[in-house]
């Protein structure tokens, strides 16, 4: 009986990594496409906001860089996915109430001290401080709606 089930674990395993990884990845594509709307509707409805970023605290270097906008919301569903493996058994209720909870964890703990910096640093507004703060909190919800639909 044990040669049966220690056949069965290692299959378990794959199968329990895959979808893992297979959650990553949705959540990473997710999250891109929503920055890239978020940036849209920026350029669009927020001219002003979108006009900071031709400040010269900010990079010119068209082209050089740009990968790591694509590259960010798969870091970004990494670390939220582990923290999710990690934390899902304490989060309760409905798939949208444990992604909001997610959330406000990862803007409370991560985006507000990290922005506040920022803001202190470098000549950037307000406005557009809310607005990264806002974009986080909106990406951060996304990954977790993933998450708690594919791996509850």
């Amino acid at each position: 009986m044990s040669s049966i089930s220690n056949s069965i674990a290692p299959s378990t395993k794959n199968v329990r990594m895959s979808k893992v990884l297979f959650a990553w990845f949705l959540a990473g594509i997710v999250m891109l496409l929503l920055g890239l709307g978020m940036v849209f509707v920026c350029i669009h409805f927020f001219p002003r906001i979108a006009d900071e970023y031709f400040s010269p605290v900010f990079r010119r270097a068209a082209g050089e860089t740009d990968w790591t906008f694509y590259v960010h919301p798969f870091i970004l569903s990494f670390g939220l996915k582990w923290f999710w493996e990690r934390y899902k058994g304490i989060l309760k209720g409905g798939f949208l109430l444990r992604a909001i909870e997610v959330a406000l964890v990862y803007g409370l703990v991560a985006l507000l001290p990290i922005l506040w910096l920022t803001f202190s640093a470098i000549d950037v507004s307000v406005k557009m401080t809310l607005t990264w703060f806002i974009y986080g909190i909106l990406q951060a919800f996304a990954a977790g709606v993933v998450f708690a639909k594919l791996n509850p």
